[in-house]
């Protein structure tokens, strides 16, 4: 990537609500989570909306305590009609006691042709932190 940067646009905070985890048990050496999604809320300056209750995030988790997800729900944007969500990330414990969980993802939506038909071809990439049970997802379009 020789001089070439990445830019990066704030397109929405995600607050999503979550059950808490249930285990499957170990599989292939990991342990293997549900966590399913119970609502939230979804805010930016492209578009406002609901978390609507009924996806999932299937979650590794790694023997050093790192966990892969794979969260896949939906966002009901009122009149914009719905919005299919797929976030792949990665969230591994602090490296010191007072700072926060490594929490990054990749996200892709899936939307209905027309003024958000922009997000279907557009890499998103996330950071996020968790308080209780919501994971707080902030949403950058890479430029």
């Amino acid at each position: 990537m020789s001089g070439t940067g990445i830019a990066l646009r704030h397109v929405a905070l995600l607050r999503v609500e979550v059950a808490a985890p249930e285990s499957l048990g170990i599989l292939d050496g990991c342990e293997r989570r549900i966590v399913r999604i119970l609502g939230g809320s979804a805010e930016g300056p492209f578009f406002k909306g609901t978390v609507v209750a009924g996806g999932n995030d299937i979650q590794t988790v790694r023997p050093d305590g790192s966990v892969e997800l794979v969260a896949r729900y939906a966002l009901d944007l009122g009149n914009a009609g719905r919005v299919m969500v797929e976030n792949t990330g990665i969230r591994r414990p602090p490296a010191t006691p007072d700072a926060r969980p490594y929490f990054r993802g990749v996200l892709r939506f899936q939307a209905p042709r027309g003024a958000l038909d922009w997000l279907n071809s557009t890499l998103f990439l996330t950071t996020g932190h968790r308080e209780g049970s919501t994971v707080h997802l902030e949403v950058a379009e890479v430029l």
